[in-house]
């Protein structure tokens, strides 16, 4: 769609809310004749979020596991995830104590820093995926997604983490908790609506899931429209981050520079 851009992660306090990418979206001008009967095709069908509920794989509570970096290694890999996606290179990269520390998710750098270092902040990691065909994507069923790994230096600084986040996402104006089944130590769920899709008639929606297994913290963030969306798709990432942590699923190096995929898991 003509138009479309994605904000970076210091445009604003995204969504939901994350310490890494904006993932706001927005479309400027018309869209094609075919994409705006495919949005009114779609639109005819309502625009309520589907029922949740599916996603139930993974293991809630088990092992507090001291995990060692880098954090890219928990990231889902393209070949992980159910639909064709391509990175966005800018919006994908890792993070020292100054990059998180300064990100939007955070009243300002100073009081970033000072949580960060609370906490024993280590090493984080943000890929941003986006769907075939962007916001016309979308309009299909595709949705964006960001993955943010963080490790912290002990469970005890993961924990702390945790619990700000939670109570962060869960004081975001428009945010509601979405009702999924548990994973990993701690897990928490939200979703947001957020007006339409570029210029069509669906509406849009971002869920995100909250993840900690013993000294890492990971959020999945989704955007797409709401006659296709629930919590579950963001959950089924998630999993695939916890069994990465676990070690019931090959936890890959990051796809070297240079490559088609640069700085994505294998």
């Amino acid at each position: 769609m003509r138009g479309e851009r994605i904000l970076g992660r210091r445009a604003a306090l995204a969504a939901i809310g994350g310490a890494g990418a904006a993932l706001l979206l927005t479309a400027c001008g018309g869209g094609s004749s075919a994409t705006s009967q495919s949005a009114a095709t779609l639109a005819a069908r309502g625009s309520s979020t589907p029922n949740s509920g599916a996603s139930t794989g993974g293991v809630e509570g088990g092992p507090e596991p001291l995990l060692s970096g880098p954090a890219a290694k928990y990231a889902p890999a393209q070949a992980e995830l159910e639909a064709p996606y391509k990175v966005a290179p800018n919006e994908t990269f890792g993070m020292g104590l100054d990059t998180y520390a300064a990100s939007t998710f955070f009243p300002g750098a100073t009081e970033g820093r000072d949580l960060a270092e609370s906490w024993g902040f280590a090493e984080g990691y943000q890929v941003t995926l986006n769907p075939d065909g962007l916001l016309a994507g979308v309009l299909k069923g595709g949705y964006y997604v960001v993955v943010e790994v963080y490790l912290f230096g002990d469970q005890s600084g993961a924990k702390s983490a945790f619990d700000y986040y939670e109570s962060r996402y869960g004081s975001t104006a428009g945010s509601e908790e979405a009702s999924a089944k548990g994973l990993a130590n701690q897990s928490g769920s939200w979703q947001l609506i957020k007006g339409p899709v570029g210029t069509s008639s669906l509406v849009g929606v971002y869920h995100r899931f909250l993840l900690r297994r013993g000294n890492m913290l990971a959020s999945v963030q989704t955007y797409g429209a709401q006659p296709f969306m629930t919590i579950d798709k963001a959950r089924d990432i998630a999993v695939i981050i916890d069994e990465r942590a676990l070690g019931t699923r090959q936890a890959t190096e990051p796809t070297p520079a240079g490559t088609t995929v640069p700085g994505l898991p294998r």
